[in-house]
């Protein structure tokens, strides 16, 4: 049975002035109308306009751009160009919740009309106002797009339809992940694991293109920042559009006022004990001095042991328990949504100067404050250019791989993983030629990656823990002026100390927690006296000491200490037990 055609007059559709004029005449309507949106030192930019003139053409966009080259200004100005009245309602595809909830802030500030759909907010009520034209930007996550009952009578519905002038897909790569996890090619990536908040719920995402075809005479726009030639097209596969019915807008990726550092890691990734060189103690410089600093880890637990060891560093050990840290908080998917809300805003207030986070701080967030970033992974430096050489270079795998161990230009290497979907690892690559000369003839000034400047990026490393908002560009420019800072040392792991060891003998474990109760019971009496309304049996007995004797290895400071004894119940308690544990004999706890 056909569709009915809907009346011509209900829909909305931009006025015929502007429909009638040719590319070079709308170009300069649209600049007109957007001008009184932004600020005077920020007109709109050539290749926004283009992208613009394709939407009111009503075809469908891909917008590839670089982060800040001001994406999400595109569907503002093809909105503006609506009248008020007629109520036009644009649909944005968020990875996340909580990313919604930022870019509705923005909209309100531009005066635009948004909401963000969540599962504990989107109800009958919130429906029927979208479907009246309440709200110019409606905002979502894949979930909801999918799985909801409520939005998919409120999609399918002829009156939102015909509101419906837009639909964008931020963050538009990762229908290729979802593709891919869909089609069976990727269900047993190890990547899902290492960049957990960025896989959640990609399993059922991979069929998303027939349901955004699904409409009237609206366009899409995707938005991304890359674009791999290989993602490209299984997007394109994925939505069912045949890449001449897809127009591209391509604009700079390179970010040349970026600095990248490259610094092998010497500890395990889950302990993040590296982090230990990179901050000073607060008593050389205080929190508010700190630049504003990103820290990202693979998943949401990592992100606590950032906390602590950034807490270590600082000389505040016990700081990563804080919820009203002046230093460091968290932030990911299932951070709460009052906590994600608060950390924002405390960030951009510069209440702390610095986040613990997944990816879910990252996809889609318009950052202005940060001035340093720091991600870790886990690649072995050890490999050997000639071990990948035969390996498929589109491989997730292999790219990370190559990252680690090329001895090319960073900075081009991450511009043709965009372009050709390849790290370079060779000078003579015909790409990499290509690209290094384009970075000459657009006048880019000369990186300093670490692989580009080796010895100042060896420097930076080792006096990167006196860094403060004062003296940043300096130490940038000019490491050799700047002294050796005095570091924490890194814990000395006990040879043999490791979880899954086996327990001392019942007899060694049994002396050393007398020895642990001996002290503590003589702790207790220096602090509070005998006449006291508590015994120290009370806070630390056989049963405490025997757990800490029984892990005698696996302890490396107080945080340990504290939790097998079940927390601290006197100040002054996990020192003086931690203390004594240092005083053992050796040879009982090489025994262990």
């Amino acid at each position: 049975m056909p569709q009915k055609k809907t009346q011509r007059g209900s829909e909305v559709v931009l006025a015929q002035r502007i429909l009638r004029l040719n590319d070079s005449d709308l170009a300069e309507a649209i600049a007109e109308d957007s001008r009184t949106c932004y600020p005077t030192d920020q007109p709109s930019k050539p290749l926004q306009i283009e992208a613009v003139i394709l939407l009111v053409r009503l075809k469908n966009t891909f917008a590839m751009a670089g982060t800040g080259f001001g994406k999400s200004r595109i569907p503002d100005m093809y909105v503006h160009l609506f009248a008020k009245s007629s109520k036009p309602v644009v649909l944005v595809l968020n990875l996340l919740d909580a990313l919604g909830d930022n870019q509705v802030q923005e909209k309100i500030a531009q005066n635009f009309t948004a909401v963000n759909l969540k599962k504990l907010t989107f109800n009958q009520c919130v429906s029927d106002e979208i479907l009246r034209g309440a709200y110019n930007f409606v905002y979502l996550s894949p979930k909801i797009f999918l799985n909801n009952e409520m939005f998919t009578k409120l999609y399918f519905n002829t009156k939102f339809q015909v509101r419906l002038v837009l639909t964008v897909v931020d963050e538009a790569h990762m229908i290729y992940s979802w593709g891919l996890v869909a089609s069976g090619k990727a269900k047993k990536s190890s990547a899902h694991k290492r960049h957990q908040d960025k896989a959640l719920f990609w399993p059922s995402y991979g069929d998303m293109g027939r349901r955004l075809m699904a409409t009237i005479s609206s366009p899409l726009l995707m938005l991304s920042a890359t674009f791999r030639p290989l993602a490209v097209k299984g997007i394109l596969k994925c939505l069912r559009i045949p890449e001449e019915n897809m127009k591209f807008v391509n604009a700079e990726l390179t970010r040349p006022e970026i600095r990248i550092l490259w610094f092998a890691m010497e500890s395990s990734l889950k302990s993040a004990d590296d982090l230990l060189e990179m901050f000073g103690p607060q008593d050389q410089i205080p929190n508010e001095s700190l630049p504003p600093t990103l820290v990202y880890s693979g998943t949401q637990n990592a992100t606590l042991q950032v906390m602590k060891v950034i807490n270590q560093a600082r000389g505040t050990p016990t700081g990563k328990f804080n919820p009203n840290s002046t230093l460091i908080r968290r932030y990911h998917s299932c951070t709460g949504d009052l906590d994600k809300e608060d950390t924002v805003k405390g960030f951009e207030k510069k209440v702390f100067p610095m986040i613990s986070c997944t990816m879910a701080l990252g996809l889609g967030q318009n950052w202005k404050r940060p001035s340093s970033l720091w991600s870790q992974r886990g690649v072995l430096e050890s490999r050997k250019i000639e071990a990948v050489t035969k390996a498929n270079k589109q491989m997730d795998d292999t790219r990370m791989d190559c990252l680690a161990i090329t001895p090319m230009c960073l900075r081009i290497a991450f511009s043709m993983d965009n372009l050709y979907g390849y790290i370079p690892t060779d000078c003579d690559d015909p790409n990499y030629m290509k690209e290094e000369q384009r970075e000459i003839n657009e006048g880019f000034p000369l990186c300093k990656c670490s692989n580009c400047a080796p010895k100042e990026a060896e420097m930076l490393q080792k006096k990167m823990s006196v860094m403060d908002i004062d003296n940043f560009e300096a130490l940038l420019d000019q490491p050799e002026s700047f002294l050796d800072p005095k570091l924490v040392p890194k814990k000395k792991r006990r040879a043999g100390g490791h979880k899954n060891h086996t327990e001392a003998p019942e007899e060694l474990t049994n002396e050393l927690a007398a020895v642990l109760v001996v002290e503590f019971k003589n702790f207790f009496c220096e602090k509070y006296g005998t006449a006291t309304s508590s015994l120290p049996e009370e806070h630390f007995a056989e049963l405490e000491a025997e757990n800490v004797a029984e892990r005698l290895n696996d302890i490396q400071g107080a945080e340990e200490i504290q939790d097998l004894i079940g927390g601290k119940t006197i100040n002054g308690e996990l020192e003086m037990l931690y203390n004594c544990v240092e005083g053992l004999p050796q040879n009982a706890g090489s025994s262990i």
